[in-house]
């Protein structure tokens, strides 16, 4: 019940976001990497590479990697820290003047369990952002100095398998639902920033590997009167290594 509240709470606030004042439509692609080591039972290490393009596939948005490190407190718990680097270009309907960096640190835990054949996760992650500053006042723009913000993102994702194929292996599905708050000063004065879902279709390549295909709908706030709308053809690819002793 609880999470069906959350789920619904997801819907509401995205529904009433389209009576805002003005919202620009985009749609893009965006091509993912997840590699993840697992170093013993408890520690594991995962790192996200990222190209974003707009205009479907016409030009770069963004370019991103994200390591982290991650412990498993118990069975269904675990908890991590990373960093993250995002790259933003001037290209889509939203961009900023000039190439600009962002700097993330982040802490999360994760919780998952299973019912009967669905595999439920919620991840809360806390993020410490640096901004690139843009001068706008001086032609060509250029980057002068940079900015602190925080930001709260709650995450709550559905992987199940749909169907079994002539060669055994499934075809599986993948519910995403991420909702981001961002904070004005500190940890106060709460705000929405965005809204991101996703479906994704997965197959296993390898006992190590999963190929994800799917459609994202990501909803987010540029300023106060201007929200983007962005449609995301999703290709992930996900490769695991096991560096346990086999016994």
């Amino acid at each position: 019940m609880r999470n069906l509240i959350i789920v619904l709470f997801f819907l509401t606030v995205s529904n009433s976001l389209h009576s805002q004042t003005k919202i620009l439509k985009d749609n893009g692609s965006w091509f993912t990497f997840i590699n993840k080591v697992t170093v013993s039972d408890k520690l594991n290490v995962v790192n996200i590479t990222q190209q974003r393009r707009v205009g479907f596939l016409s030009k770069t948005q963004a370019f991103l990697f994200s390591p982290s490190i991650n412990y498993i407190i118990r069975k269904n718990v675990n908890i991590g820290a990373g960093y993250l680097h995002y790259k933003a270009f001037p290209n889509g309907v939203s961009h900023a003047s000039i190439h600009k960096n962002e700097n993330r640190f982040f802490q999360q835990i994760m919780v998952s369990s299973n019912l009967e054949h669905v595999k439920l996760s919620q991840r809360f992650r806390f993020e410490e952002r640096v901004i690139d500053l843009i001068n706008t006042k001086v032609t060509p723009n250029v980057i002068k100095g940079n900015k602190y913000a925080n930001r709260f993102r709650y995450r709550l994702q559905v992987i199940f398998n749909m169907f079994t194929l002539k060669s055994g292996k499934y075809i599986i599905g993948k519910l995403s639902n991420e909702i981001r708050i961002r904070f004005s000063n500190g940890i106060t004065e709460p705000d929405f920033d965005q809204n991101n879902f996703a479906v994704f279709f997965g197959y296993k390549l390898l006992d190590n590997a999963t190929i994800w295909i799917g459609y994202g709908r990501y909803y987010f706030r540029k300023i106060a009167t201007k929200y983007v709308s962005n449609n995301i053809l999703h290709v992930d690819l996900s490769y695991n290594f096991d560096l346990r002793k086999k016994k």
